[in-house]
């Protein structure tokens, strides 16, 4: 009984992540690209290139075409190595290799020629940049999302961080539904944003008048492992917004075990009385409000899923 506990388990879970696949098209992925070069300059053709998240300890591998070009493309925003290897030559690894979402980089490698028992790494590698795609917007971390007091733990507060985001006049700076995402970007109408969760939309026009984007789910802080503000010069993929498109990444599971448990607590004791009420002698009202949780991710199948 207990073993077909466990598989019906996999089966929903297994079942989950195949939809999210299927609905995360590719929007939020990074891709990686490059040249591998011989210590002359030339290119290489055919050289094993390998990439691997680091978390989950899933490789991929692609081979150098005759202009010694690689591509990975599809690939989650998380921290990867890379490895280049070619018959002759030492093979070369760049470790450390942080990619977020939607970003578009370039990794190349000059492989010397030597002992396939040696090797070259790259421990301290420079900061990806995103060279592959025109498009203007600011990456909030987790961490930062997790860390910071934000009012209702809600994360849309940390969307005016980006440049050209504004507060809509008497909307504050939450999300209010059905009102839509509350923010002027760059111009554009408030409201029209574009929200996207792991690539799948999570927000939809308004049905009565049309011109707001309804945000119909709000994941918590603790699950976001990083979200990106991205209004000006993206992809022709966006299509439902006014301008602006928020790029929400789920955090995954590695290959340990990790997990978390909070508790966010006000009390009317903590707060101050407002000005006016103060002035004429109104007490504070009564005021309790408490948020807690917890999170837990880790491996299904070591290595692969």
């Amino acid at each position: 009984m207990l073993r077909n506990a466990l598989k019906l388990v996999q089966f929903v879970l297994l079942l989950g992540l195949f939809q999210a696949l299927v609905l995360g098209q590719a929007s939020f992925e990074a891709q990686v690209r490059g040249v591998v070069h011989d210590p002359s300059g030339g290119v290489i053709a055919g050289a094993k290139i390998t990439i691997t998240d680091v978390g989950t300890g899933i490789s991929n591998t692609a081979t150098t075409d005759d202009r010694g070009s690689y591509t990975f493309n599809g690939l989650r925003p998380a921290r990867y190595t890379v490895k280049a290897e070619m018959s002759g030559f030492r093979p070369e690894e760049t470790k450390d290799v942080v990619l977020g979402v939607s970003q578009h980089t370039n990794i190349d490698f000059s492989l010397e020629v030597g002992q396939v028992q040696s090797s070259v790494t790259v421990v301290e590698a420079k900061p990806t940049l995103d060279t592959g795609s025109a498009e203007i917007g600011t990456t909030i971390s987790g961490e930062y999302t997790r860390e910071m007091p934000l009012y209702g733990r809600s994360y849309f507060g940390l969307v005016f961080l980006s440049g050209g985001v504004t507060e809509a006049a008497g909307n504050g700076i939450r999300d209010n539904y059905p009102s839509g995402t509350n923010f002027v970007s760059n111009g554009q109408r408030n409201a029209t944003a574009e929200v996207r969760f792991d690539g799948a939309p999570i927000s939809a026009p308004e049905q009565g008048e049309g011109g707001n984007s309804n945000v119909y789910y709000t994941p918590s802080v603790e699950v976001i492992q990083e979200f990106k503000v991205e209004n000006n010069s993206f992809s022709a993929e966006y299509g439902n917004n006014g301008g602006t498109v928020l790029n929400i990444m789920m955090k995954q599971g590695g290959n340990r075990i990790h997990g978390s448990g909070w508790w966010f607590g006000q009390r009317d004791v903590m707060d101050a009385n407002d000005f006016f009420s103060n002035q004429a002698g109104i007490p504070k009202p009564p005021h309790t409000h408490n948020q807690y949780g917890g999170a837990i991710s880790g491996p299904i199948k070591r290595n692969k899923t």
